[in-house]
């Protein structure tokens, strides 16, 4: 009996359980379960780490689980390294506040079709080469923003630097591979929650960085924000690196080797993105990640100018910039929250549990958002941005908590489709302003509270095969 065949039948008797003697790893049977070190693993479903040590850094389970975070927080800051320092680059580059959206969007819009593509392609090649592939084109392009001096040279650099928001695929695909059914939705949560810190974490990096440049060199405005771009691109490339030679795909092993040597059966791109694209799941759950990583994405790249720019905030550039960060800060534990929360609601009740958590942080969030929309007072406004950003990346992570069972041969592309929607939501949400709310970004952000509510409603319409729906019937 082969591995796969093991991972798809079951629950098995130890007695069963067979490993390829050209896995990477072979894993031991003591103290009544199956182990590799001190990680205990499930063989039923490919030998997956049923518990997360945190402080662990040993291979496969959780070194891979260390990249994953770490490599989209790397691709996160140099994804969003304008948004902090547009105030600047406006000035210098003469642009109006149409224009800035339209990078805005253009940054948003280049992640797109690359989160389709790269999707599928993780069970084709692996994710490790391809995160390092996406982390070594940012930070090309990161360098190149150093460069930009019109207005279209900031389009296209920005527009290639958003291929590098398609390591949010990567990463949630590598977790799904190396985590047990049970622990997948905080472990998925955790990992693109911590990555997406990096939302946070630029908004007070380029600002310090520039302050730096600007203060303590004593170089002008200009060549302070050019400069900046250095410090994410040589992290970036650092940790790159390092993913290529120290990581693995699987808790076998990685992927071209396994396939090579005939451990696991080899899966196309094609074949993959079929069986998830094709599966309207995956679309209706798509829609609301549009309704919670898409404002966050829209969020990162209109707070710091919000705050700037309403009068009644009183706020100069650089403070506004630390406030925005605050959004991004939240993913330390909100997006974890969410995965909890979802594997809680699976304990109890199963997939009608998860699809209850999910529904119930959307609504929230909606209705936060609109709260957020109506502070006139920066007192006011900063609590309100907090609470509704907790609630924003609760949704994210009960999200990727339900995106496993959809269509689980088809892994690569539920995670392209679903990813992917998120930046079609930061798309929309960008033409929105720019056609409908310029200059009136407190009216757009509570037009946006009304759309996130409706966009729960769409749960009652999932149906993911041998699970229960939020009706409660198995389907």
């Amino acid at each position: 009996m082969s591995a796969d065949k093991v991972a798809n039948e079951g629950a098995v008797q130890k007695s069963e359980v067979y490993q390829d003697p050209k896995a990477k790893f072979q894993y031991e049977e003591k103290n009544g379960g199956w182990y590799l070190g001190k990680m205990p693993v499930a063989p039923e479903q490919g030998f997956k780490a049923t518990e997360i040590q945190l402080l662990s850094f040993a291979r496969p389970h959780m070194r891979g689980f260390h990249f994953a975070w770490a490599s989209f927080f790397c691709a996160f800051v140099c994804w969003f390294a304008f948004a902090p320092l547009m105030f600047f680059v406006k000035q210098d580059l003469d642009l109006n506040l149409s224009q800035v959206f339209t990078t805005n969007i253009l940054s948003v819009a280049g992640t797109v079709m690359c989160r389709f593509a790269i999707g599928p392609l993780c069970d084709k090649i692996g994710p490790k080469i391809c995160q390092f592939s996406l982390l070594s084109w940012i930070v090309v392009f990161t360098l190149l923003g150093m460069s930009v001096n019109s207005y279209w040279s900031l389009c296209v650099v920005r527009f290639f630097l958003g291929f590098g928001g398609a390591a949010f695929v990567v990463t949630q695909y590598w977790t799904t591979s190396l985590f047990a059914n049970e622990i997948v939705g905080t472990a998925n949560a955790t990992t693109a929650g911590w990555g997406n810190l990096g939302g946070g974490v630029t908004q007070m990096l380029m600002v310090a960085v520039y302050a730096f440049f600007n203060g303590a060199v004593g170089l002008g405005q200009e060549d302070s924000w050019r400069l900046s771009f250095l410090v994410p691109a040589f992290i970036t490339a650092c940790v790159a690196a390092t993913i290529i030679t120290m990581a693995d795909d699987s808790p076998r092993g990685d992927l071209s080797y396994l396939y090579r040597e005939g451990v696991i059966a080899r899966k196309t791109a094609t074949q993959s993105a079929r069986l998830g694209m094709l599966n309207l799941n995956s679309w209706l759950l798509g829609v609301q990640y549009a309704c919670c990583f898409g404002v966050e994405l829209h969020i990162n790249n209109t707070a710091a100018l919000y705050f700037a720019t309403k009068e009644s905030f009183n706020v100069g550039p650089l403070d506004a910039g630390v406030i925005a960060s605050l959004f991004g800060w939240m993913n330390l534990f909100a997006r974890s929250s969410g995965g909890i929360l979802s594997d809680l609601g699976n304990k109890m009740q199963g997939m009608r549990g998860r699809l209850m958590a999910q529904s119930f942080c959307l609504a929230v969030e909606g209705v936060l958002m609109i709260i957020f929309s109506r502070q006139g007072k920066i007192s006011g406004a900063i609590p309100a941005l907090v609470a509704f950003s907790y609630f924003v990346q609760a949704t994210e992570g009960a999200t990727f908590g339900i995106v496993p069972y959809i269509c689980p041969e088809g892994l690569g592309g539920v995670c392209a489709v679903v990813g992917a929607w998120g930046n079609i939501g930061a798309v929309c949400w960008g033409m929105m302003f720019k056609f409908g709310y310029l200059g009136k970004f407190d009216k757009g952000y509570e037009a946006m509270g009304y759309i996130i509510i409706a966009s729960a409603a769409l749960s009652v319409f999932m149906r993911i095969k041998g699970q229960s729906h939020l009706l409660g019937t198995l389907e």
